[in-house]
């Protein structure tokens, strides 16, 4: 009989709802690109792979500034609560400072 994991090794991401979803800004590929052209994601969609098409729907991050294409963000953004590309969230999170300061680098020791 298999014992039930432990409650360390369980995670859970709860995802945006709905609402919060909804206030990022949606755009067609065609205004878009005239207004974010230097970033990586604004060429192509991170998730699928897909080049935009001028008449695609995207949406656009507002933390970071990634653009998606919408049926491939909102799924994702609905289960995780981080930008697909740089995990920027809109969400509070318990560690509030960055994770080098949480657990500092490995130092180097010589020895001879």
């Amino acid at each position: 009989m298999l014992e039930p994991p432990h409650p360390q090794h369980i995670s859970l991401e709860v995802g945006l709802d709905k609402e919060m979803l909804n206030s990022y800004p949606k755009l067609r590929y065609s205004e878009a690109k005239l207004v974010n052209n230097k970033d990586s994601t604004a060429t192509c969609c991170s998730i699928c792979l897909g080049d935009y098409k001028g008449s695609d729907m995207l949406r656009l991050l507002p933390d970071c500034g990634h653009l998606f294409h919408l049926k491939c963000v909102d799924p994702w953004l609905q289960s995780h609560p981080t930008c697909p590309v740089c995990r920027t969230s809109p969400l509070p999170t318990p560690l509030s400072t960055p994770l080098a300061e949480v657990v500092p680098p490995a130092t180097r020791r010589d020895i001879g």
